[in-house]
């Protein structure tokens, strides 16, 4: 048996496996053991679901996570690219990378989450077939989220979108009407709000379930599979901390057969894990 403790060469040694012990367990980026905060943004309290069991998993381990609401998507990437919190977990590749290029944010993936389908609501309507020329259909305004929608509506025969309209394609990308219905866009946020005064509204899966839609009783249409990562949902950090060990462990901690269990049994298996 060894003694650790007995002379400078063993206290060498439980120093290093104090400062190895508290790497592994994500304590601090530095190496204490202090207690650190990390501020997570959110854009719905739905995501809480899932987040508060992971924040009291590792409340233990010294990580105390704080969930931090904002009201709408442009808002939790400026907030992180500044340093107002150190995370978010709210978007999805598409959106994350016109937000990079576009507004010049220092910010980096490190972990994808989930993937939730956005999917054709209607009050007035119970299938995409009796939609008629002059009908509305309000869809999500920012680039990333409209032309998922525009994805969407096409798969649904409603509309025919040009061969080089690109990843994230505008109306003005549309090159046939089926049904001639006019759009009407807004923050992906308010899109719910809006389903009295149009005939039909394509709702973020995460807005529809925050609330109360349920996505596959009231849905009149559906996204299909997926092709790449590009609506994947993933967690965010500032670029200069993509390799700190708390957020490592932060984004482990989701990664776990728990949240696969939450996804089915809270969500009914409509949150699929994309980390797999």
């Amino acid at each position: 048996m060894i003694e650790l403790g007995g002379n400078e060469h063993g206290k060498n040694i439980l120093r290093t496996c104090a400062l190895t012990a508290a790497l592994v367990l994500g304590l601090t980026a530095c190496g204490t053991q202090e207690p650190v905060t990390v501020r997570v943004g959110l854009t719905g309290a739905i995501y809480e679901e899932i987040w508060n069991p992971i924040a009291e998993e590792l409340k233990d381990e010294g990580i105390n996570i704080e969930l931090v609401q904002f009201s709408d998507f442009s808002l939790p990437n400026a907030a992180l690219d500044s340093g107002d919190i150190e995370m978010n977990a709210f978007q999805h590749h598409a959106y994350f990378n016109n937000e990079v290029e576009t507004q010049g944010y220092d910010i980096s993936a490190v972990g994808d989450t989930f993937v939730i389908a956005m999917n054709l609501y209607s009050d007035k309507i119970n299938d995409v077939s009796e939609l008629k020329d002059g009908d509305t259909i309000a869809i999500p305004g920012d680039a990333s989220n409209g032309g998922r929608a525009l994805k969407l509506l096409e798969s649904a025969g409603i509309i025919k979108l040009k061969d080089d309209a690109g990843t994230n394609p505008e109306i003005s990308d549309i090159e046939t009407y089926n049904v001639k219905v006019e759009f009407v866009e807004a923050d992906a946020s308010n899109i719910y709000s809006m389903l009295p005064d149009v005939t039909a509204a394509v709702i973020n899966g995460n807005y529809a379930l925050d609330c109360g839609l349920d996505p596959q009783e009231d849905g009149i249409f559906f996204e299909k599979d997926y092709d790449d990562d590009s609506y994947f949902c993933l967690i965010a950090v500032r670029s200069e901390d993509k390799d700190n060990p708390v957020y490592k462990r932060i984004v482990e901690a989701f990664q776990s057969d728990s949240t696969k269990q939450i996804f089915q049994d809270v969500f009914k298996g409509f949150f699929v894990p994309a980390w797999e």
